[in-house]
């Protein structure tokens, strides 16, 4: 079976191709919808940006007070599984050790260490259904090793700013009660905060009185990502949305290659017909990893004259992404219902991290110097457009993105918020404020539209 093989001038490729179809006066993306520009030079949705100490400046005249930082896990396997499945993915590069302790009892009661193991059977299903997964020793979603680097490297990274040069943290951590961190409940952004921790502090000792707190919400009422289940509006809103005349026409443009990739992956239904997400995932959780792209059994609906079996190819990863961004921007940002969408979708989280600067301000946060939230693309993308950031910034957050947000108190008493985005101070679209030092009460005067005064009631209104 022939398969396309991917190598690493696709990513230029498909940064290519991209660029060549924004350049198109009419090309298939000139829809109604306004104010939508791509831009995918020196965007990689395989790594992000990192902080670095060499171009890592304070604001002059002020000193640090705060750090929140709010995360995407790191590269993991894709959720969604197609039919033609022939990949192999590992996630035992880099070993995982448990152990469990009764709450305030003696370090020597524990149940000893266990190495988590996925076992992926035989390729036959005679006893199970081994045959409906990929080969190898991961789930689906799953932080694979890269991304347990990724984590670890940006842990690393931040030591070098907030530890050798800043001396904002301690050299080495012997309280927790300076830090705060809250994940998902997800493996990966549990995986991913633990790999950050590893980087910030590395050898750290493993006794249950040096364990370092990850909070998690239960999901049913998860605020870091739009909480559906407890938020009935966000699913109407989506729906008018998804039927607008601008969104169905942008469809409609892009249903040939539709048809052709889902004739290829060998799906239909829920997700994989109404947006472009899924394909996404599939797609560039593959070309992460140089891995093949996916190719169908027999022949494709939709594929004109050509009969036999059919590959993806980087062109098709290219056009996938600049669907998948264009559908986001719409959504979350030009739709009129946009800022409604996004209000319900995050703000709970973004009220969460405006009252712990309010409690830090007011002398309430104790010794509180650095609050880590790991979450999803979904936790970090709505942020960033009601920050407003520009077009580049707000393409699909790559893996592991990191988004922080320093809290100075100024010699003269004042205080100003800076906003940094995959190691640069966020861009904005339009200049509301200065990222590198926006003043607390414009800061909050914005991000304040965006917060629920309550929440339930908004959630269920009609």
């Amino acid at each position: 079976m022939h398969l396309f093989t991917i190598s690493v001038v696709t990513v230029a490729a498909a940064a290519a191709t991209a660029a060549r179809l924004e350049a198109t006066p009419n090309s298939a993306f000139d829809t109604d919808v306004a104010n939508y520009t791509y831009d995918a030079s020196s965007y990689s949705y395989c790594d992000p940006g990192y902080p670095s100490a060499q171009s890592y400046s304070e604001v002059p005249g002020a000193k640090l007070e705060l750090l929140q930082l709010v995360v995407r896990h790191g590269d993991r396997t894709p959720v969604n599984l197609i039919a033609n499945e022939a990949t192999t993915w590992t996630c035992d590069g880099t070993e995982e050790n448990i152990y469990l302790h009764a709450a305030g009892e003696s370090e020597k009661n524990t149940t000893g260490s266990f190495k988590q193991i996925i076992e992926i059977p035989e390729w036959n299903g005679k006893f199970g259904f081994s045959n409906h997964l990929w080969r190898g020793s991961c789930e689906s979603g799953e932080l694979t090793d890269r991304g347990k680097h990724q984590h670890n490297h940006l842990g690393s990274q931040l030591r070098s700013i907030y530890v050798d040069k800043l001396g904002f943290l301690p050299r080495e951590l012997n309280s927790t009660d300076e830090v705060y961190a809250r994940t998902t409940m997800v493996w990966r952004t549990k995986n991913s905060a633990e790999s950050l921790f590893g980087g910030l502090w590395p050898k750290r000792a493993i006794t249950p009185a040096k364990a370092i707190p990850l909070h998690s919400y239960p999901e049913r009422i998860e605020t870091m990502y739009g909480n559906t289940a407890r938020c009935p509006k966000l699913s109407s809103l989506m729906a008018q949305m998804v039927d607008s005349a601008g969104y169905q026409k942008f469809l409609r443009d892009q249903g040939p290659l539709m048809t052709r990739l889902s004739g290829i992956f060998g799906v239909h239904g829920s997700g994989w017909d109404d947006g472009w997400d899924h394909y996404f995932d599939v797609l560039n959780a593959r070309q992460c990893h140089g891995m093949d792209l996916p190719c169908s059994s027999s022949d494709v609906p939709g594929s004109t004259q050509i009969s036999g079996q059919q590959c993806a190819t980087a062109d098709d990863v290219a056009q996938v992404s600049h669907n998948a961004n264009y559908e986001f921007a719409y959504k979350y940002r030009d739709h009129p219902l946009a800022q409604t969408y996004t209000r319900l979708n995050i703000g709970s989280f973004v009220g969460t991290l405006r009252e712990q600067m309010e409690s830090h301000i007011a002398g309430k946060a104790g010794n509180l110097k650095f609050a880590l939230y790991s979450g999803h693309d979904s936790t970090i993308w709505p942020l960033l457009v009601l920050l407003g950031a520009d077009d580049k910034s707000i393409l699909w957050p790559p893996y592991a993105s990191n988004l922080a947000l320093e809290l100075w108190k100024k010699h003269d008493g004042g205080r100003v918020v800076r906003v940094i985005f995959n190691g640069q101070v966020l861009r904005l679209k339009e200049n509301w404020c200065d990222m590198n030092a926006c003043p607390l009460e414009k800061f909050f005067a914005r991000i304040n539209d965006y917060i629920p005064s309550d929440i339930t009631a908004e959630c269920n209104a009609a």
